[in-house]
């Protein structure tokens, strides 16, 4: 029981003080590896961890590209961790889906891990630091819609408007990334 107490509140500082500097992926554009340097943006990052076989991942794709259109001020950026997914497979289930950002392939999870990424969708926030400064939930809701909090709209409303985040940790919903 002790083991299990000390577990849960270890999992609840895993998000703490993470800080990348930089990580490389599969461009599902150009099939070439792309090494992304956070450290050295002109703007904060949005990484979003999605998967082509995850509904909620699914449901989120059109919200998340029009969060992408009405924050331009972010970076934003997807990573499709799925072991054993080729950046091919990505680019065919992203061809109708209008997405208006770059998609990484993480084949191997490494990107996935460096986050410590759960679910998809999970979304973390990266100052131009490396620094996470928002990791969790894109909504309240594995569907958008459906959703009554939306938790990555709010942190970047408060990024925006010069605020702090008011939650810079939340739930997240989705599929399990599978190590």
């Amino acid at each position: 029981m002790k083991v299990l107490i000390l577990a849960f509140l270890i999992s609840l500082n895993a998000f703490a003080n993470i800080s990348v500097d930089s990580f490389a992926g599969i461009s599902t554009r150009t099939g070439k590896e792309e090494k992304i340097e956070l450290a050295k943006s002109d703007k904060s990052f949005v990484l979003i961890f999605i998967s082509k076989d995850c509904p909620c991942s699914k449901g989120n794709l059109s919200y998340i590209n029009e969060l992408s259109k009405n924050y331009p001020e972010f970076k934003f950026l997807g990573i499709h961790s799925k072991k054993g997914s080729s950046a091919d497979e990505v680019k065919n289930y992203l061809s109708d889906k209008k997405v208006n950002f770059e998609v990484l392939a993480d084949t191997n999870l490494s990107i996935a891990s460096k986050f410590n990424a759960l679910k998809t969708p999970h979304a973390f926030i990266v100052n131009q630091k490396g620094e996470v400064i928002y990791n969790g939930g894109v909504t309240n809701s594995t569907f958008p819609e459906n959703a009554k909090d939306f938790f990555l709209k709010n942190a970047l409303e408060d990024l925006k408007n010069h605020r702090p985040i008011a939650k810079n940790e939340t739930k997240t919903l989705g599929c399990f990334i599978v190590r």
